[in-house]
């Protein structure tokens, strides 16, 4: 067998995270190491500016143009994308400085995407017609203020919201933060569900009833259903008008064939 010695620098205990970087500084040539730590910082930065990037469009789309300002332009949109980004960058900056476990980091997306990304995909997927802006912004909102005020021993704050069983942080163990023994994130996640159903129906029927107008439509969500609906009965007006003067045009050409012909044999006999 054969080895490479190297002397390897007094590190306290903990320091497995640098294992990559320390093999390639200590056991490679320079050559290599330069390269190596170049495309291992490439790799990150690109995952890491895809993931910005991608949060921000989607929040720019779907949350700042289609939900408060549908009429924005192309240089309001810009101007949104911008600001977004810096924003998540400067959270994603905090947090990185902050969390010492990526798996910890893991575990906070799968959370956020349980509680409130999942209630979203089910209604939107197959419940589309119980749901509207109104529903989905109460529940989006109220489920993120729950899981907020649960706690999360990762970031390092205790809850301020503590459900049945609770069991109150230890000094020294977690940075002295408590753990919810209660399935809040599935209650977090219900609550989101049906408030997003209860408050689509009851503004529904607020506007059908007439007591909220379009005045007061602040999301636009009936004014667009409106503009909707009329669009698409005029597009079925005028892709169902050549038909309709077709069939009209048939039916006048086969009854004039009809009223000649029958003119015709008339005649004929009146000469005979």
């Amino acid at each position: 067998s054969s080895g490479i010695n190297a002397e390897w620098p007094l590190r306290p205990g903990g320091q497995y995270k640098l294992a990559v970087p320390l093999c390639l500084n200590y056991l490679c040539p320079p050559v290599v190491t330069f390269i190596g730590l170049g495309a291992v910082s490439a790799a990150v930065m690109s995952s890491t500016d895809s993931s910005i990037l991608g949060v921000s469009c989607m929040f720019t789309r779907n949350v700042f143009q289609r939900v408060f300002h549908p009429a924005a332009s192309d240089k309001q949109m810009m101007w949104a994308l911008r600001i977004t980004i810096i924003f998540n960058t400067t959270i994603a900056m905090i947090i990185a400085i902050t969390v010492k476990s990526v798996y910890g980091l893991y575990l906070i997306c799968s959370d956020l995407v349980f509680v409130l990304l999942f209630p979203h995909l089910v209604l939107v997927v197959h419940f589309p017609h119980l749901v509207n802006r109104y529903g989905m912004v109460v529940g989006f909102s109220t489920a993120l203020l729950l899981r907020a005020l649960s706690g999360e021993p990762v970031l390092g704050y205790d809850a301020v919201l503590k459900f049945p069983n609770y069991s109150e942080g230890v000094e020294g163990v977690d940075n002295g933060v408590g753990h919810q023994k209660f399935p809040f994130r599935m209650v977090c996640m219900l609550v989101h569900l049906f408030l997003a159903i209860g408050v689509s129906y009851l503004t529904n029927y607020l506007y059908k009833e007439g007591y909220l107008t379009d005045e007061l439509d602040v999301l636009k969500e009936f004014k667009e259903k409106k503009e909707d609906t009329k669009t698409n009965k005029d597009l079925v007006i005028e892709n169902t008008y050549p038909v309709l003067e077709l069939k009209k045009q048939a039916t006048n050409g086969h009854t004039n064939g009809s009223s000649n012909g029958h003119g015709n044999g008339l005649h004929t006999n009146g000469n005979c």
